[in-house]
């Protein structure tokens, strides 16, 4: 049996090596037992399938957003520069998060390592109260 260390790590495994394969951390999820609850393919197509709309819509739209303000001098207003904030936060949250769980929810393994663990779970609140934060500005500003 794999024990972690203090950082997640992993220290040892069942059959006395140093590291465990991708494939093992599949197969028997470390216990020894297999992993039963493998999406069928459709039901992942379908999943892969929404993620990618989501993922284009949101950092597309957003992008084409900032563009928008940024480019055009008269689109740079109090107001416009609330919304370009807003959508920096979404284009965070899509590119740094949406990808990333994806591949989380489709396997149950955190594949991206404990650096990035850390990252990841620090950009999605970060985004969301700089959102709130926008929100309550815009608020104000009216």
């Amino acid at each position: 049996m794999a024990a972690a260390g203090s950082d997640g790590e992993l220290l040892s495994s069942a059959n006395g090596s140093d590291s465990v394969s991708m494939a093992d951390n599949i197969n028997n999820n470390h216990t020894g037992e297999t992993y039963s609850y493998i999406l069928p393919w459709w039901q992942q197509a379908f999943f892969y399938t929404i993620f990618v709309v989501i993922f284009v819509m949101a950092a597309g739209g957003n992008i084409i957003v900032i563009w928008i303000v940024l480019a055009h001098k008269r689109m740079r207003t109090v107001t416009n520069y609330f919304l370009v904030n807003l959508a920096v936060a979404d284009v965070l949250i899509s590119i740094f998060n949406v990808p990333f769980h994806l591949t989380f929810n489709m396997y149950q393994i955190w594949f991206f390592g404990l650096e990035y663990c850390k990252i990841d779970f620090f950009i999605a609140p970060f985004a969301i109260s700089a959102s709130v934060l926008t929100f309550m500005a815009i608020a104000i500003d009216r």
